[in-house]
């Protein structure tokens, strides 16, 4: 268990680029001794590898200015900082996932071989299963110190459709999380949310064109 939650809330902005040369090297030191936060940090720098490929030549998303506030000191402020860098880091980097689609990063067509991810922290839930005429779409998350990496698996649609994942809060407000296009067989669609999983009321796939949506609620 890591015993420092101020730096681990950190390991996300540090794998955004998103803190300075001092704070990094704080985050570092700390790394070095715990492997239960080099593990989040090798989570997170796979949802940044996938924004870097997927994003080239793709338009960034506007977002809110940064806040102008003067910054505080250091210690023991320290992890103020970071906190606000790590939601606008997160904002924009998750925004920017949400861009990639047509199966280039965000989709990649099932083999028959594992597409899991290593060095994981917690456990990865899988919700049921729901078809709807003949497409199904399974998905599994596990939360994060930074929110929830997700994973969608769909099969059964037409190749060429235009399938969308959202994410609704408790509140019924929706974020898009990636759009694809189906290649006829089943496709795994990693995402990333900054909402955590009890936070989260149901995610929807939105099939272009078949005159449904699909939703999957997170259950009781």
């Amino acid at each position: 268990m890591c015993d420092r939650e101020d730096l681990r809330f950190s390991i996300g902005a540090l794998a955004l680029g998103a803190l300075d040369q001092d704070e990094a090297r704080e985050v570092r030191r700390h790394l070095a001794d715990c492997p239960e936060c080099q593990a989040e940090y090798t989570s997170f720098v796979g949802v940044k590898r996938i924004m870097d490929v997927g994003l080239v030549g793709a338009p960034m998303p506007d977002l809110a200015p940064a806040s102008k506030a003067p910054r505080r000191q250091r210690m023991p402020g320290f992890v103020q900082p970071l906190r606000r860098r790590l939601v606008l880091s997160t904002a924009g980097g998750l925004a920017a996932l949400a861009l990639i689609g047509g199966g280039f990063a965000m989709g990649r067509a099932h083999d028959g071989t594992s597409g899991g991810r290593t060095g994981q922290i917690g456990q990865t839930t899988a919700l049921p299963a729901v078809t709807q005429s003949g497409v199904t779409a399974q998905i599994s998350y596990e939360s994060k110190g930074w929110g929830t990496w997700i994973d969608a698996k769909m099969s059964g649609a037409p190749a060429e459709t235009v399938c969308t994942l959202f994410v609704y809060d408790k509140n019924q407000n929706l974020t898009r999380l990636s759009s694809w296009k189906s290649v006829g067989k089943q496709i795994d669609i990693p995402a990333a949310t900054n909402l955590r999983p009890d936070q989260i009321d149901h995610f929807e796939v939105r099939v272009d064109g078949q005159g449904y949506d699909i939703s999957v609620p997170m259950g009781s």
